[in-house]
Protein backbone atom coordinates (compact mmCIF):
# COMPACT_ATOMS: atom_id res chain seq x y z
CA UNK A 1 0.00 0.00 0.00
CA UNK A 2 1.44 3.36 -1.03
CA UNK A 3 -0.03 5.91 1.38
CA UNK A 4 0.69 9.59 0.99
CA UNK A 5 2.11 11.10 4.17
CA UNK A 6 2.38 14.76 5.13
CA UNK A 7 4.77 16.40 7.55
CA UNK A 8 3.64 18.76 10.28
CA UNK A 9 5.06 21.63 8.23
CA UNK A 10 3.06 20.60 5.15
CA UNK A 11 -0.20 20.29 7.10
CA UNK A 12 0.35 23.63 8.84
CA UNK A 13 0.89 25.22 5.41
CA UNK A 14 -2.23 23.53 3.99
CA UNK A 15 -4.42 24.82 6.83
CA UNK A 16 -2.59 28.16 7.21
CA UNK A 17 -1.93 27.59 10.91
CA UNK A 18 1.25 27.39 12.93
CA UNK A 19 3.07 24.17 13.62
CA UNK A 20 2.69 25.02 17.31
CA UNK A 21 -1.09 24.78 16.89
CA UNK A 22 -0.76 21.24 15.56
CA UNK A 23 1.61 20.38 18.42
CA UNK A 24 -0.89 21.77 20.96
CA UNK A 25 -3.76 19.82 19.39
CA UNK A 26 -1.75 16.60 19.63
CA UNK A 27 -0.85 17.25 23.27
CA UNK A 28 -4.54 17.83 24.06
CA UNK A 29 -5.48 14.61 22.21
CA UNK A 30 -7.55 16.58 19.69
CA UNK A 31 -7.43 17.16 15.98
CA UNK A 32 -6.49 14.95 13.10
CA UNK A 33 -5.06 11.44 13.54
CA UNK A 34 -1.31 11.11 13.14
CA UNK A 35 1.49 8.58 13.00
CA UNK A 36 4.53 8.71 15.25
CA UNK A 37 7.35 6.78 13.62
CA UNK A 38 10.73 6.84 15.33
CA UNK A 39 9.95 10.22 16.87
CA UNK A 40 8.73 11.70 13.57
CA UNK A 41 5.15 12.91 13.21
CA UNK A 42 3.39 12.17 9.94
CA UNK A 43 -0.19 12.64 8.81
CA UNK A 44 -1.89 10.32 6.34
CA UNK A 45 -3.50 12.32 3.54
CA UNK A 46 -6.68 10.24 3.85
CA UNK A 47 -6.91 11.02 7.59
CA UNK A 48 -6.51 14.73 6.81
CA UNK A 49 -9.25 14.56 4.16
CA UNK A 50 -11.55 12.62 6.51
CA UNK A 51 -10.97 15.18 9.27
CA UNK A 52 -11.66 18.07 6.90
CA UNK A 53 -14.90 16.40 5.77
CA UNK A 54 -15.95 15.81 9.39
CA UNK A 55 -15.40 19.52 10.10
CA UNK A 56 -17.55 20.63 7.17
CA UNK A 57 -20.81 22.32 8.16
CA UNK A 58 -23.77 23.00 5.92
CA UNK A 59 -25.56 26.31 6.46
CA UNK A 60 -29.18 26.04 7.52
CA UNK A 61 -31.97 28.11 6.05
CA UNK A 62 -33.00 31.04 8.22
CA UNK A 63 -36.12 30.47 10.31
CA UNK A 64 -39.27 31.15 8.32
CA UNK A 65 -37.49 31.40 4.96
CA UNK A 66 -38.32 28.74 2.39
CA UNK A 67 -35.58 27.44 0.16
CA UNK A 68 -36.21 27.28 -3.58
CA UNK A 69 -36.20 23.67 -4.70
Amino acid sequence: MNEQLMTQEELAFRWKISEATLERERSLKRGVRYLKIGGLIRYRLQDVLDYENACTHEPKAAHGIKENT
